[in-house]
């Protein structure tokens, strides 16, 4: 079996597991199913991104204190979080069990909240590939860790999600390839007729990283409201934040949501349309064979010309979204067949360009 170390925020950003769901599916067609994904998880619950790491939070200061009793022990762990409890890798593990490296997408790819990773991969001297590496600030990282451009410099393959990223990343030799969300789903269907609208859900008053601007916020909830006077439509949310607000502003529309993010194949598989501003959420619809129409609303969007989404700009006109819906909808299964053979061959490329950098 392949031990395979992969950075995600585990039930944080959905976005990010449905990218590591791409990732492994990728892994699992290069080496088989002997592949054990262990997750180096960043959700903020789990590593706070300060310069400096509590030092009881690994595994074996969490076994002795879990043995431990003591009046106050629970005010204790509750005041200060002491141990590191989460099903996912610490810090004073082994790094010799592991043979691979993978940081999936996102653009926290580098950071506080990851210097561990690093440490780790160079002091075990790990193979390591990035897939999907998106929203490149080429200022931000140029303030990064020196050890960030020395596990750039070892690694097998970097690919980018996008151009800016690609670019950015030329000296390490970066190549861009569609985000691996394009491969979250194991399979995909033929869309023929556009019945039923997925529409995906946000506002801006929820957690920084996983909320939209007031503008984009205020944007859908006019949009839908009036698509829903049109088609038969459902929300989408993707964070527990949403959905009181969601059902405030939309309390006659379905709304759908899950804690685990496998759970989406299922939720988008409902849909023969999918219209939004979650990246990956239109990267899952297409990888099920689903067209998206993509809202543009921050330096991340661009990853949907990946998924071969038609994009539209805050503030695009009610007439002009339906026009740009009943177009699909009468072409919508030459879209979604286009769609599945697009994601054929890109996982073709994928597999074409690990296995002559991997080598075993």
């Amino acid at each position: 079996m392949k031990n395979i170390l992969i950075s995600t925020t585990r039930q944080w950003n959905p976005g990010d597991e449905f990218i590591m769901m791409g990732s492994l599916n990728i892994m699992k067609e290069l080496y088989g199913n002997i592949i054990n994904p262990i997750i180096f998880n960043r959700n903020p619950d789990i590593r706070g991104g300060a310069n400096f790491r509590n030092s009881t939070r690994n595994y074996k200061f969490s076994y002795k204190w879990d043995k431990s009793t003591f009046k106050g022990k629970g005010g204790l762990h509750e005041l200060f979080r002491i141990g590191h409890y989460d099903n996912s890798w610490k810090d004073d593990m082994n790094i010799s069990n592991i043979d691979m490296a993978l940081f999936a997408g996102s653009p926290e790819w580098y950071g506080k909240r990851l210097k561990a990773m690093y440490q780790a991969i160079e002091k075990g001297d790990i193979p390591t590939i990035f897939l999907g590496l998106g929203a490149g600030d080429s200022i931000d990282f140029a303030k990064s860790d020196a050890i960030v451009d020395r596990v750039l410099t070892m690694a097998k393959v970097i690919m980018t999600r996008d151009k800016q990223t690609e670019k950015m990343l030329k000296k390490y030799g970066a190549i861009y390839m569609p985000c691996p969300a394009l491969f979250a789903a194991p399979s995909n269907k033929i869309v023929k007729e556009v019945k039923k609208i997925g529409l995906i859900y946000a506002t801006h008053e929820t957690l920084k990283g996983n909320n939209v601007s007031k503008s984009m916020h205020d944007y859908i909830i006019d949009l839908y409201k009036e698509l829903n006077k049109m088609y038969d439509v459902e929300l989408v949310c993707h964070y527990i934040d949403e959905i009181d607000k969601a059902k405030d502003e939309f309390p006659d529309i379905d709304i759908n949501y899950s804690y685990d993010s496998k759970d989406y194949i299922d939720i988008y598989n409902k849909f023969d349309l999918v219209i939004g501003g979650r990246v990956h959420g239109i990267g899952m619809s297409a990888s099920l064979g689903i067209p998206g129409i993509m809202i543009k609303h921050d330096s991340r969007s661009s990853t949907t010309d990946g998924f071969l989404a038609t994009s539209i700009n805050i503030g695009t006109s009610v007439n002009d979204i339906v026009e740009i819906i009943e177009a699909k909808s009468k072409n919508i299964e030459n879209e979604s067949k286009k769609l599945n053979e697009h994601k054929k061959e890109t996982m073709s490329k994928y597999l074409e360009i690990l296995k002559e950098r991997l080598h075993d």
